[in-house]
């Protein structure tokens, strides 16, 4: 497939997440940070992305299947969560990371769970979506080579 093909499909399906909100136009700026000089910043910043959020989330798996929640660190890993997930785009995903915070603030065991499963679930159709975009970004990164 072409360049110009491959980067019209990698447009329009950066608008068709936009579209169903799992990312929002901060993607948009940090597409804008890569250049000739660094033409795998996308690529890379994802794939970093996508590793630091499996990590917390399993930290956050293990910490809610305690007998004692320990609720300051799930407010805080949550909070992790959100942010990285904000410097990728994934607004919805961070929507859904405060609102795990706000139940753990509460000390509401059953809501965290329940916040917590969303979480999940918001993770995969980011983390589905962000693969997708590096499936691509590779592929014009090698076409150009």
């Amino acid at each position: 497939m072409a360049r110009k093909d491959l980067n019209q499909e990698l447009n329009e399906l950066i608008c068709s997440f936009q579209d169903q909100g799992i990312l929002d136009d901060y993607f948009d700026e940090l597409k804008g940070l890569q250049d000739e000089e660094s033409p795998q910043f996308v690529t890379n910043t994802i794939t970093t992305y996508l590793g630091g959020a499996d990590n917390t989330i399993a930290e956050l798996t293990t910490n809610l299947s305690e007998p004692a929640v320990d609720y300051s660190m799930v407010t805080y890993l949550a909070d992790k969560l959100k942010g990285s997930s904000l410097s990728v785009g994934g607004s919805r995903m961070a929507n859904v990371c405060a609102e795990l915070c706000d139940a753990s603030e509460a000390n509401d065991r059953e809501a965290c769970l329940a916040r917590f499963e969303v979480v999940n679930r918001e993770f995969l159709t980011l983390q589905e979506s962000l693969s997708k975009i590096v499936q691509l970004e590779q592929a014009i990164y090698d076409d150009k080579e």
